[in-house]
């Protein structure tokens, strides 16, 4: 395998934050793309169709990022198990789960405060107003007094880890579950680090099964659960075939893969009783899910997954999920999840609709009206400048903010672990070794 193939799930992690951001825009000011149509008589528009539709793919790069959890926290000590290291591979696993709590909840911390202190210093007063109503649900109120201010910010840094939501920023209610998710790897490998490879194939099995049954629960099946696994169980792959994967299938087989994953991925979140073939793959999967479940994690779980192999056996998709532009992508995955929702209420509201409130519309009682987004021009062009400024701050996050966090949290595992010496050099926060023939990767979660 070519040394820069080793990174390629890192580009695979960059796309997935690109779709997260991608997702959310378009869920704001063109929410009516989850459908695959208007209505069932009604022909779909472009990016209503299969494949096209991933441009509003956000759930399917959540899922994608669970898998990532699973494969890069399940590598290293899989590695170190088959090669008969388990001393080493226990050692390993008791530092990372130590230290993962600071890796996620320190960046997540600092992040919260900065959204925090916008609403604070009142830079989301025009969100209010908007006629997106994704953007306006994320409006918090300049808090009346200091005290209650810093009491918010408590309670949101708090509930983050606790309830799982944080009111300064919706979009981290997945972090809780990665950290989660990252627990069950670290316990599995704790568990089956002794027995032999189809031993652990075998768990795979069962823990799947047992995951794909409590689909009833959003966060304990079919999102968080059965990504995990699946994660462990390409992460088994990798240790097996190493520098083979990507000749193991035949030539066809992995794009093929790649495609119908992508497929699978595209199932619509809304009305998919609107187009034929969604209502198909939804009463597939009614007659196989557990009752009641939320059909749409399975099919967001099963196109990601499959998406997944299909790379992991692919020379190709290894390659381009290699090149410049996608290692930069992957490099600033992290910072671009935990900041892209505080630049859309702030950078992007104030691009799309500072127009409109410089001359806002009053009704005939005098109230005024919500702020009416600029063209379709006007959007494109603002849509471009905030995403060239998220990745600007993405890059500043990692150069900057990173070492830092990166230093805090080695330095506190150092101090719990009672080493007197450091183990490693400073370096991106979620740095950790994935195994032999890997290079390192940066973890999002």
């Amino acid at each position: 395998m070519p040394p820069r193939d080793a990174n390629w799930i890192d580009g695979l992690r960059g796309v997935a934050s690109f779709m997260v951001v991608c997702g959310h825009i378009c869920t704001a000011f063109v929410p009516w793309l989850h459908a695959p149509a208007k209505d069932p008589q009604t022909a779909p528009r472009l990016f209503q169709l299969p494949f096209f539709r991933l441009a509003v793919g956000g759930r399917t790069a959540v899922a994608l990022f669970f898998l990532i959890t699973g494969y890069v926290n399940a590598i290293g000590p899989i590695g170190k198990s088959r090669a008969g290291n388990t001393d080493i591979a226990f050692q390993g696993i008791a530092r990372s789960a130590l230290a993962r709590s600071g890796r996620l909840v320190l960046p997540t911390m600092i992040a919260t405060f900065i959204t925090w202190f916008f609403a604070q210093t009142n830079v989301y007063f025009m969100i209010r107003h908007v006629d997106a109503t994704w953007i306006r649900q994320g409006w918090m109120r300049q808090e009346p007094t200091l005290w209650l201010a810093f009491k918010m910010l408590f309670k949101a840094e708090v509930e983050t880890w606790t309830k799982g939501w944080n009111p300064y920023d919706g979009t981290q209610w997945t972090l809780h579950l990665f950290l989660e998710g990252s627990m069950i790897v670290y316990l599995t490998m704790l568990a089956t680090i002794l027995v032999r490879p189809r031993a652990r194939y075998i768990t795979y099995a069962v823990l799947y099964l047992y995951f794909w049954q409590q689909g009833e629960g959003l966060a304990i099946g079919a999102l968080k659960g059965l990504n995990i696994v699946t994660g462990m169980f390409v992460a088994e792959l990798h240790n097996q075939f190493k520098d083979t994967a990507t000749s193991v299938l035949p030539a066809p087989i992995p794009p093929i893969m790649i495609i119908f994953g992508l497929f699978l991925a595209g199932y619509p979140q809304d009305a998919q009783s609107n187009a034929r073939w969604s209502q198909t793959m939804s009463d597939i999967m009614h007659s196989i899910a557990p009752k009641d479940s939320d059909v749409r994690r399975y099919w967001d779980h099963l196109g990601a997954s499959i998406l997944l192999l299909g790379i992991f056996f692919s020379r190709p998709a290894r390659r381009l999920l290699t090149s410049p532009t996608f290692n930069f992508l992957g490099r600033v995955s992290f910072p671009v999840y935990l900041m892209h929702n505080t630049l859309i209420k702030s950078v992007l509201a104030w691009l799309v609709y500072l127009p409109s409130w410089l001359n806002p519309r009053h009704n005939a009682k005098g109230e005024q009206m919500d702020l009416q987004r600029g063209g379709t021009l006007h959007i494109f062009v603002a849509v471009a400048i905030f995403y060239y400024v998220l990745y600007r701050c993405a890059s500043w996050w990692v150069q900057y903010i990173d070492p830092w966090c990166a230093k805090v949290v080695s330095t506190a595992t150092r101090w719990a672990m009672g080493e007197s010496a450091p183990v490693a050099n400073g370096g991106p926060i979620l740095r950790r070794s994935s195994g032999a023939g890997e290079k390192k990767s940066v973890l999002p979660s």
